[in-house]
């Protein structure tokens, strides 16, 4: 496993917890990277079967839900050929004005997702299999603290998208 986070003292707390025995919850399979999606090193080029993005913020937020092209050819560098891609992400008007004005992001709705996420992902080589609004109480299914939090009393509404690298077909072409 391969976490990657923006700000280190995320990384703090969660380093010390996969420290421990695996049998109280620690990892022997876990490393950390200090980047953001716009400068991932070489090293995780085509390293994934399995990515998660769980609650972006600012500029992956950004990314992820404008489809942004940097953003995603780099979230595709690191994928194996049959890498599979979940995300979870939510923002409301109410709470986060600031923030999408700053990014500028999208309202989220079926319209958009049909009209323009879809078909940009599709140009950029992802194949969407699932988008799924959920409510506050789901997010309780999900193992980190972050939706837990977010479970309790939130009118915002969240949406998990499960896609996968479209495979690329070649032709020969004489």
């Amino acid at each position: 496993m391969i976490g990657i986070d923006t700000c280190h003292e995320n990384l703090i707390e969660t380093s010390a917890k996969a420290l421990k025995k695996p049998a109280k919850g620690g990892l022997s399979n876990l490393i950390f990277v200090l980047t953001n999606v716009e400068n991932l090193p070489d090293d995780l080029i085509n390293i994934a079967d399995k990515i998660y993005i769980n609650f972006p913020w600012g500029t992956l937020l950004q990314g992820v839900v404008a489809v942004n092209e940097l953003t995603w050819q780099n979230i595709k560098k690191i994928c194996k050929a049959n890498a599979t891609i979940q995300i979870i992400f939510g923002y409301n008007i109410l709470h986060d004005k600031k923030e999408i004005d700053r990014l500028e992001l999208p309202i989220l709705n079926e319209a958009y997702f049909k009209n323009m996420f879809i078909p940009k992902l599709e140009k950029f080589g992802f194949n969407v299999n699932n988008i799924k609004k959920l409510m506050p109480a789901d997010l309780k299914n999900y193992p980190t603290t972050w939706a837990k939090k977010l479970s309790f009393g939130s009118d915002r509404d969240y949406y998990l998208v499960e896609l996968k690298i479209a495979r690329q077909i070649i032709k020969n072409i004489l």
